[in-house]
Formats: C-alpha cells, structure tokens, sequence
C-alpha cells in the first residue's frame, strides 16, 4: 500500500505491531527520512494479521518478545507470502535464541527496544539499499587448491569474514563441501545443529525459510554450511546435488564462499564451474606451484577465462627462494594477491575459533584478507557466468580431462 504526499508523490507504508518501537515521535521523523507516510498501527498480533491481509505494507515492524511457537509459524508463513516486506523484530534484550529465532523465522533486522533514531535509521537504510537490489544474483567464490596444507579452508574462512565486515548491508554465506573431514566448523568453533546432510534430504523443497533454518549464523555475519560429518553421503553429495546447492546459495545470498576438497572429483568440478571466480590457493614453493601449474591447465582446457581464476600466494614473505615474479612466469599467470605471512596469528586465532580480524583486527594479516575480499567482492555477480556450467555433468567431463590430460 502506498499514498500520496503533498509533493504527488506515492509514499511508502508502514505498520507498527503493539509498542514494537516506543515513542511514535521517533519512528514517524525517522520513517519520513526514508520516503514513508506516517505508519500504521494494529494493538496486537491478530489485528496486524488482518492489515496485512487486507493491504500491502512497505515495512513492518513487530515485537518478538513472548512470541508462541504458533505466532512464529504464523509470522513466518505471513513473511514468506509477502516477499517485497521488510519485516523488523524488536525486543528489549539481544538474547541470541531470541535473534535465532526471528532469523529464521525469516525477519530481516533485529533491534533492541526501544531502538534509539540512529540504530532504526541504520536498519531501514539497510532495507532500503536491499530492495534496490533485490533482482541481482550472488556472488560464488571457490576456494581451491589440488595439494592440501596451503591454507585453503583458513582463507576461505576469513574471506567470508571479510566480505561480511566489508559489507555488512549484504549476506554472506560460507559452505563446506568436504565430505567428512571439512574443518570449517572447527575453524569457527561452531556445533550446529543442521549440515549438508540436512539440506540434502530437504533439496526437493528448499525455499528462503527453510534454506536459513539450516544454515548456522557466526556472530561475524556470515551464514555457516558445514560438511556432513557422515562418510555415507560421499555419494549423495554428487555434482547435481553441489549445483542445486550453489544455484540456492545464489539466489538468497550477496556472496557464498565455497571451501573445495582437494582433488578434482565431481563435486569439485562443479563447484568450480558455477563459480564466477575460482580463488586457486598456492605458495612459494616448487610442490605447490607445480600443483598450481596443472590446475590453471585444467582450468584452461576446461574453458575458463583468464578473469576467472584469481591466483593467491598464503603464507608470502620477502624473502622466500622464489620470488613473485618467479612464481608468475612459472605459472604464465598473473598473481591475483599475496597473503603475508603471520603464522603466530593464524594459529592462534584458529585455537580460539575465531577469524583473523577478530583475533587481531590491526594485524597486516586481517587487513590483507580485508583488501583481498574488497577487490574480489567487487566484481559484477553476472561478469563471469558464461563459462560453460554443467549442471550435473561433471563425470563425463571429467573422464574426458583425464584421458586428454594423459594424451598430453
């Protein structure tokens, strides 16, 4: 529902549910900021339903404290009928279930009540920027790298950080595909409740809701899908199923972090594919870009764009044997970044489960990774699609990159 101004204007519509907010005084200047007419009220949660029913509202804001589980399945379905909604929770204390829940049950901004005019700017700011923005398609970034020690779950791990503190207006999500031993969960110290098994078993009906309740939120802002601790879902979690996951990802998400196994099976092989840049994880050593070298030649047979494959050097110290220039002629690639060095930090923030920046925020280590993901998140989600993505046939293009790669 909107309304005209005294300028002509439509004006954008509100409904405050109860005493979501406080003082009326407050949200009506704040609100009027924003291009909206002076909001709505409903006394409770029943007469809000019948508003919302009736008319169609811009923004709602609504109390979540004492919500009943059926109000909150009630909330939920009301949320996922209106999609152009924004939908504010508030309630007096930040209690982390309490913000779960209304994550999951699908509410956009949480805010403790009263919320001052600059916190309630600040969250409608954000609506605002989000709706303006609502057609465009995520970001996925893998993560890969054919040899294993090199760093490549760390990087993944504070990339997403990273992106998250960059651009805290956008979700970020972060998803294991290592089936049985993926160490994201343990980087971030995290003991969720639901993993890719989880999705897998609900892919023929995933939506928004239902995609959220499985994820774990990090308190850093990024979204959590670990690997399935059970060996038995190898097979489950094929190329098509990696495809749907990624496509879910996408649609629902500013940017999804893919931390990629280590050989090239057919997962990989899709993850890579659907990727609009694959960040390939090396050192300065002779193993790890002899490792490099083949992977940007399967890379290269596999069609990929120069653009597409970002070259990263962890653990990069002045003095190493080889030097950049070295590593890029050996590679017949450009060096995308290098991570310095700062083994005293990395591992001391991996003992205590938390990213780098939260460990040590003025470390060069954190800021690095905050300029990495500032010059890899800036890339147009649509500028490295067209890359010739499977959906599903990974195996049949991998048979015949083996049998070239042993023709060669």
């Amino acid at each position: 529902m909107t309304s005209a101004g005294e300028n002509g204007r439509t004006q954008r519509m509100a409904l405050v549910v109860g005493d979501a907010v406080g003082p009326g005084e407050t949200l009506g200047s704040v609100l009027a900021r924003f291009g909206f007419a002076p909001p709505a009220h409903a006394e409770d949660f029943r007469a809000a339903l019948d508003m919302l029913r009736a008319t169609h509202f811009d923004l709602v804001l609504v109390p979540m404290q004492g919500m009943e589980t059926m109000q909150l399945a009630t909330l939920e379905r009301e949320i996922r009928a209106a999609p152009s909604t924004f939908f504010i929770g508030t309630a007096p204390r930040p209690e982390p279930e309490l913000i779960l829940r209304a994550m999951r049950t699908g509410i956009h901004e949480f805010l403790v009540h009263p919320p001052d005019a600059a916190e309630l700017a600040a969250a409608v700011d954000r609506l605002m920027r989000r709706s303006q923005s609502e057609g465009r398609r995520g970001l996925v970034l893998a993560v890969y790298s054919a040899k294993g020690g090199l760093g490549t779950t760390t990087i993944a791990v504070n990339l997403a950080h990273a992106l998250a503190h960059n651009d805290p207006e956008s979700r970020v999500a972060l998803a294991d595909l290592v089936v049985a031993s993926g160490d994201v969960r343990v980087s971030l110290n995290l003991t969720p409740s639901y993993d890719m098994g989880s999705l897998l078993e609900k892919l023929d009906r995933v939506d928004a809701e239902l995609l959220y309740s499985l994820l774990t939120p990090h308190a850093s802002g990024v979204w959590v899908l670990p690997a399935p601790d059970s060996p038995e879902l190898d097979d489950v979690l094929d190329a098509t199923a990696v495809s749907a996951v990624i496509d879910h990802l996408r649609t629902h998400f500013a940017y999804t972090v893919l931390d990629c196994e280590h050989h090239l099976s057919e997962r990989t092989l899709a993850a890579l594919d659907a990727a609009d840049r694959i960040v390939l994880v090396t050192q300065l050593s002779i193993t790890a870009l002899r490792a490099t070298q083949r992977t940007l030649g399967i890379c290269h047979r596999l069609g990929y764009r120069d653009e597409k494959l970002c070259v990263v050097v962890n653990r990069w110290q002045s003095q190493d044997v080889l030097s950049s220039t070295d590593a890029a002629g050996v590679l017949q690639h450009e060096l995308f970044w290098k991570l310095p060095n700062d083994y005293r930090t990395a591992a001391a923030a991996l003992t205590n489960g938390v990213p780098i920046m939260e460990y040590d925020a003025s470390s060069k280590l954190a800021m690095s990774y905050q300029q990495l993901a500032a010059r890899i998140g800036g890339a147009s989600p649509a500028r490295h699609r067209a890359n010739g993505t499977t959906n599903g046939t990974g195996g049949s293009r991998l048979r015949r990159l083996l049998g070239m790669k042993k023709r060669s």
